[in-house]
This record gives C-alpha cells, structure tokens and sequence, in this order.
C-alpha cells in the first residue's frame, strides 16, 4: 500500500512512497514524502505526484538555497569572458544572494522576485543595472528549470524591467580641439584621453595596450587584452569575438604614441631593477598598471580646470564614434573599429545623434527621383527630334 501511517509521529503521521519506475544504481527509486495529518491528504498529495512525475515536472532531491543554486550555475557558466564574470559576481555578491539567497529554490515565487526588483529601485540603482540583475536571475532560473530542479522559472510572468537609454553627451569639435590642445603633455595618463578619443577603445583596452600590440610601420593598434577593474587583473579574453581587433590610426596618433614611449624609457632608466616591465603602454612612473582611479582624478581635473561640458571618460569613445559618422564613416567601419559584436548596435546606440542623416536620405531619394526624371525628358526629346527629322 503506497499510503502509511506511522505510529511514532504525533503530528502528521501520514505518508506516501511509490516506485517510479527507474532502476539507479541497481536500486529501485521511490518517490517518498512525509507530513500529512490525514489519509486522504496523503493519498491526495501522492496522485498529485504521480502526475508530475509522468509529465517531467516533479522536483526531488537534496533542498538547495537560491544562494548555493546561483553560485553553483555561475562557477559552471563557461560562455562567460573574464568582464562579465566580474560584472555576474558583483551582482550575487551584493544584491541576489543577500535579498534572496536564503530562499529555497523550489519554494521561490513570482512575488519574490517582483518585491526583489522594487527593492534594487528603492537603493536608487539605475534602471538598466536593475535589467542587468533581472536578466541575470532569469537566465539562470530557466537553467534550474531545465535542469528540473524547479517546475517553472517564476521570473518569467514578471514585468521585465525594460532600462533606459542614457543620453549619450558628446564634445563637438570646438571642445575636441580645445580639450587636445590644452593636454598635450599635461600630465602622464593624458594619452588616455587622447587614444579614447582617436581610437574609441574602451578604458579597460587602453589600460591593457601593451608595446608589443601596436605596429607602428602599419599605423595600427591590435586590440588583444584588457585591464580589469580591480586595476591587477589582466583578461586576456575581451568582451566579445568582435572585441579582438585592429584599428587604424593616424600619423598624429603614431607621433603621440612614441612620445609616450620616449616617456617610459626615460623612466626605466630612472628606476633601474625597481621598474615593472609590463610593457604596458600606459602606466605608473614605476611600471605598474595605472588604476582607474588615478585616470579619472586626471580627467576630473581636466574637465574641471578647462570648464569644459561634464561628460564621462567612457563618452570619448562615443565622441569618436560620432565624429566618424558625422563624416560619412560607413557604420560598418565604425562598428569594426569600437568592437561591437553587431553593426545594429552601432545604429541602435548612435543613429540618434545624427538627425541629419534623415534628410539626407530624403534630399538623396528626391535628387535621384529628379535627375531619373530629367534622364527621361532628355530621352523623349530626342526621340521627338528623331521622329520630327
């Protein structure tokens, strides 16, 4: 009888166990649960069993946390570069595990994971990093589901948080120029700012440039590794496929950069054994990675001392970016030198500040319209004079 009391528990005598049919380990599994105060809340609770057995939803096994689940699926996440990784433990470190980590996985709700998303707002996180945690948990959550450890992902019913788009603020090229000017040999990690804005490499490639990376007879920079934010770390696998590159520069660029060299040979000199020969091209006076820290107290100075319009460090790359497009720069060759995995996010991210290009295509469209039109007047003249002569 699948059913069975036993005599010893005060409370809840009841419980149920069945065979389910499989052979483990050259043991017969049973399906066997506990707790029930009658009879009949036994034998209801085993046919309920029974059924999600044979559709492939019951969840059995050992009782684990949200907590223990996240950072099990994290460690065996292998898709994932060394940036987003960090990015993924920051998340779990500081709000998953913390907010929701003491909750059984199999007892975790939709209503968890909707008071969760109000809570990420209430600490005053930005729209698009609380999409970023979601998007995290849901991911994650549709594993567990597949790996039957949950019936159904309960993020999935949520409202997804959708983001915002931050308004990219660029310098024109007034500022460009003044920016340039002004910073010429005003401070060692000015060629920061000065790559960021001629190349558009995020700051993480520019901490991570080593010498040996660019080819100075070709004008170009090989764009191979990363610095990570903990200012150590060097992630030899970037953001993306697209991430590994090569971008073009120009004489200007290549005359900067040897200047910059003349720099650190100066400095190698100077500390004999004590320097750190990283062959990082941009470094401290001792050879070390030079940390973020210490590039945005300069450009902090800098935008403060020259009163210029207050953009971030990470805006000079969408300044480049502008710039090329603004020229006629097809977007597939501004898409290969930023290293983003599509050329849709180029459009996506920066069709917005060229309003022109709208009316241009529409004057385009109308001027070859026009001169088809005067093609065929031309034609239907000469075939008048034919017919006339």
């Amino acid at each position: 009888m699948p059913v069975h009391k036993d005599e010893k528990a005060k409370k809840n005598p009841w419980f149920f166990q069945f065979y389910t049919g499989e052979i483990i380990n050259g043991k017969r599994e049973r399906i066997k649960k506990r707790g029930f105060r009658t009879k009949k809340e036994a034998d209801a609770a085993m046919v309920k069993a029974k059924a999600d057995l044979e559709r492939g939803e019951f969840v059995k096994g050992k009782k684990i946390t949200v907590a223990e689940y996240m950072n099990s699926w994290l460690d065996n996440k292998q898709d994932l570069n060394a940036v987003t990784r960090e990015l993924y433990e920051s998340y779990l470190r500081i709000h998953i595990i913390p907010d929701l980590g003491h909750h059984p996985i199999d007892k975790l709700c939709s209503m968890d994971i909707q008071n969760f998303i109000s809570l990420l707002r209430s600490k005053g996180l930005a729209e698009n990093t609380v999409k970023r945690i979601f998007s995290v948990i849901n991911t994650a959550l549709n594993q567990a589901f597949r790996m039957e450890l949950v019936r159904r992902n309960v993020a999935s019913v949520v409202s997804k948080p959708k983001g915002e788009r931050r308004e990219l603020k660029v310098w024109d090229l007034e500022t460009i120029n003044r920016f340039l000017e002004a910073t010429h040999d005003g401070s060692r990690y000015s060629i920061a700012m000065y790559l960021a804005l001629m190349t558009g490499m995020r700051q993480g490639e520019l901490l991570g440039l080593r010498w040996a990376d660019i080819d100075f007879d070709n004008k170009t920079i090989h764009v191979q590794q990363s610095l990570a934010r903990d200012g150590k770390t060097i992630n030899h696998t970037l953001k993306s496929k697209k991430s590994i590159r090569s971008v073009a520069i120009s004489t200007e660029t290549v005359a900067r950069l040897k200047e910059q060299r003349k720099l650190i040979v100066m400095e190698m000199v100077k500390e004999g054994e004590d320097y750190q020969k990283n062959d990082l091209v941009i470094c401290s006076s001792k050879g070390t990675p030079a940390s973020t820290r210490s590039i945005m107290k300069v450009w902090n100075k800098f935008i403060e001392r020259l009163e210029l319009p207050r953009i971030t460090f990470h805006d000079l790359r969408h300044t480049h970016a502008s710039l090329l497009l603004q020229q006629g720069v097809h977007p597939k060759i501004v898409s290969e030198r930023l290293g983003h995995s599509s050329v849709v996010i180029t459009l996506d991210t920066y069709s917005h500040l060229l309003p022109n290009l709208q009316a241009d295509a529409a004057d385009g469209l109308d001027m070859l319209i026009k001169s088809g039109s005067e093609r065929e007047k031309e034609d239907n003249r000469k075939i008048g004079n034919d017919l006339r002569g």
